[in-house]
């Protein structure tokens, strides 16, 4: 966390180091080697403190990160592109998407980078077209509802997404917010660690069941 909250202030204040980590997220999603190496140490590092928690929550679940994405998005820009949905847009490539919002889905980012409009796109193609899931759930804060029925409404385009026949659905939840009653600013560190609220969960139910044994 420490890493991550020092490079984003480092981001944010040093123009060159921005257009060097800028360029550095291009050669990575282009496969670069040593780009990859040292993504894949960050990951293992990530990996083994989230299953830690997973295994304490009884959770399973199959991991899918954005990088299991990456390979897809250049052949899917190009069908989009020939079938005349994928325009260019100053200098980026979108789709648009006027029955859900003005702003477009940004599917290749002016420096030839990708972002999450790219990343979605891919998932919920390969959602609904490999995996042929006739139902799925997006589960996230209420921030994002507008991001995701643009990109409903682009697979529908696609083709991809054929109601009745398929359904997607946002279910959004409220903002996470800290004590001040501000929402959480993730890229800058300012959260609370997972581990730590189910730390506390533990010792306030603990407390609370002592008190009522105790009565």
């Amino acid at each position: 966390n420490a890493f991550y909250k020092a490079a984003k202030k480092r981001f944010d204040d040093d123009e060159d180091f921005k257009g060097r980590s800028q360029r550095a997220v291009v050669d990575l999603q282009a496969g670069g080697v040593m780009a990859r190496q040292a993504w894949q140490k960050i990951c293992d590092v990530s990996r083994k403190s989230f299953c830690e928690i997973y295994e304490r929550l009884g959770v399973r679940a199959e991991e899918r990160g954005e990088s299991f994405y990456n390979e897809m998005i250049p052949p899917l820009v190009d069908e989009l592109k020939a079938r005349g949905l994928c325009v260019e847009s100053k200098g980026a490539m979108c789709i648009f998407t006027p029955r859900v919002s003005q702003i477009p889905l940004m599917v290749v980012k002016g420096d030839g980078g990708f972002g999450y409009d790219s990343t979605d796109m891919a998932a919920i193609y390969h959602r609904l077209f490999v995996m042929r899931s006739d139902w799925i759930v997006y589960l996230t804060d209420l921030g994002q509802e507008t991001h995701f029925h643009m990109v409903f409404d682009a697979a529908e385009q696609a083709g991809w997404h054929r109601p009745p026949a398929t359904r997607v659905d946002h279910m959004g939840f409220g903002v996470v917010q800290g004590e001040d009653k501000k929402r959480f600013k993730t890229r800058s560190g300012e959260t609370v660690k997972l581990v730590d609220l189910l730390d506390e969960a533990v010792s306030r139910a603990r407390e609370e069941i002592t008190a009522r044994v105790a009565e």
